[in-house]
């Protein structure tokens, strides 16, 4: 039986919802910009290296005797969450970001059945279910991406003092570390436990990991480095 997970609730097992076939994934939109300049031929390309949201529709029924009701706890369930993550259940080791932002046409054809489609607006990339946390002691150490894309880790880093962190040819400098640093690449960002702002304290580019192997290294005092990957696919 097709179905899905969204906001931690079983699209089948707890609203009855019957999807009529599986849905398609499409892949996302590259932004690239098109220049056409006179006397030229061609155009010049910009690739902002960077997707657009896909859109996931998904054909779904219900049977009930109380239709209405069903309904009512259908919309509520969707539209009661914001942005969460939505898992289908022939892939179920990867999940979207996802969220439901049209309207919802529900159709009754029968006395207690219904036919309507959800419409999910999705970030471009899927992402691991497990984000499972990776914990580096020695410098020179490597994780394997398995992903198809460059992803967008969260590093932790357990130190003091100045610290140089190198992944593969990328640098990040640290200074003045008093005990732990969180360099966040989703949301370019760095600060400790508390939520302080800590980004006078870096200088260079928040890191990304690329496919296949990174090797971390490190000078200065550290006692571990924690990586949430965050590995994506298209």
């Amino acid at each position: 039986m097709l179905s899905f997970n969204f906001e931690g609730k079983n699209s089948y097992d707890d609203f009855g919802i019957i999807i009529s076939q599986r849905p398609a994934l499409p892949s996302p939109k590259r932004r690239v910009s098109y220049i056409d300049i006179p006397g030229r031929d061609s155009n010049l390309k910009y690739d902002e290296g960077t997707f657009e949201d896909i859109t996931i529709a998904v054909e779904c029924s219900i049977k009930d005797n109380n239709i209405a009701e069903k309904i009512d706890n259908i919309k509520a369930w969707l539209f009661g969450v914001g942005e969460s993550d939505l898992i289908f259940s022939f892939q179920d080791d990867k999940k979207y970001k996802a969220q439901v932002v049209n309207s919802i046409d529900f159709k009754q054809v029968f006395k207690y059945t219904s036919v309507f489609p959800i419409i999910f607006n999705c970030r471009p990339f899927k992402y691991y279910v497990k984000n499972t946390i990776f914990t580096i002691t020695q410098s020179g150490d490597s994780i394997i991406n398995p992903g198809t894309l460059k992803s967008e880790p969260i590093i932790l880093i357990y130190g003091s003092g100045k610290i140089v962190l190198k992944v593969n040819e990328d640098t990040i400098n640290l200074n003045d570390i008093t005990g732990k640093i969180i360099l966040d690449s989703v949301i370019q960002d760095a600060y400790n436990d508390a939520g302080d702002n800590l980004n006078s304290k870096i200088n260079g580019e928040f890191i990304k990991l690329k496919t296949g192997s990174n090797k971390f290294e490190w000078t200065g005092s550290v006692i571990k480095v924690e990586v949430i990957p965050n590995w994506r696919w298209l």
